[in-house]
């Protein structure tokens, strides 16, 4: 009973230990692959080091350097999977790190020209974007951003939102409240009161004060908590103001006086009204200043 017992517990030992040898191999044959798969992408892809030394330097902030390296891959190995990159990060230096809008478009036009179909290509384009808006050559900021509606659908709120921006800063009112009512059928959350206070202040801009207040109530009654709500009361008592019912204004500003977070902003235009109201025609200021 002993022996077999015994038997029963050493048996199976020789076994144990082949498995881990089989294991052993299996983890250093993989370990041989990985290695030789290692070493032949770096056999046939020798822009690849290149990149990786650069993406070290400029990590390091070491700038001159990085952009040396980026252009050398793409100068001498624009077939290399980290061309692409490469030529962005070009641009990425010129436009952001050293302030040289010329040469980041034309690093930017680049990337375009030699790899179209590079996912840095989208990347690239909301910088575009931004220097076009910054250069106040906003037409082409808004082809931009209308390309990335299709291309980054999941952010198509806020290239939406964008475009609209665009066309306010063009006094393209009407196209900018076009934008803005498309957006309203896509927009949810804090969003929506948002949109709602901006297609308000369209009418504000070019003069349409009745509009105007119509959209800054119709805000303030479906958004009452939002912080929107507010800047929609603030912006009934300019409306109110000039139209010259200061009376109303003044009710207004009053009552925002202690809600409004910026409350010099709301004293000013208390201080502005109230000198208004003493000198309309009828007030005590104003009959004794004419007596």
């Amino acid at each position: 009973m002993t022996r077999k017992l015994s038997e029963s517990i050493i048996k199976p030992l020789p076994l144990l230990f082949g498995q881990r040898q089989s294991l052993k191999r299996a983890v250093f044959a993989f370990f041989l692959l990985s290695l030789g798969a290692l070493l032949l992408s770096c056999s046939t892809d020798p822009g690849g080091v290149v990149f990786d030394k650069a993406e070290k330097q400029y990590s390091m902030g070491d700038v001159a350097s990085a952009l040396s390296q980026y252009q050398y891959v793409v100068d001498k190995h624009p077939e290399s999977v980290a061309a692409p990159t490469s030529q962005y990060r070009i641009a990425q230096i010129y436009n952001h790190n050293l302030g040289d809008r010329k040469k980041a478009l034309e690093a930017y036009s680049t990337l375009y020209f030699m790899y179209p179909n590079a996912p840095e290509t989208i990347d690239a384009r909301v910088d575009l974007a931004v220097i076009y808006a910054s250069n106040s050559e906003h037409r082409l900021a808004i082809e931009q951003y209308q390309k990335l509606l299709t291309e980054r659908p999941s952010q198509y709120a806020k290239f939406q939102y964008l475009i609209a921006m665009e066309y306010i800063m063009l006094n393209d009112f009407k196209q900018a409240r076009v934008e803005f009512i498309e957006l309203l059928s896509r927009a949810s959350g804090e969003l929506v009161p948002e949109v709602e206070y901006q297609i308000a202040n369209t009418f504000y801009i070019e003069g349409n004060l009745d509009d105007a207040m119509e959209r800054y109530r119709k805000l303030i009654a479906n958004h009452p908590e939002s912080p929107f709500a507010l800047n929609a009361k603030l912006g009934i008592a300019k409306s109110l103001s000039e139209t010259g019912m200061l009376s109303e204004a003044m009710a207004v500003l009053k009552e925002l006086k202690d809600k409004y977070p910026n409350k010099d902003a709301v004293t000013v235009m208390i201080n502005a009204v109230q000198v208004r109201l003493d000198e309309a025609p009828g007030s005590k200021s104003h009959a004794t200043a004419k007596n």
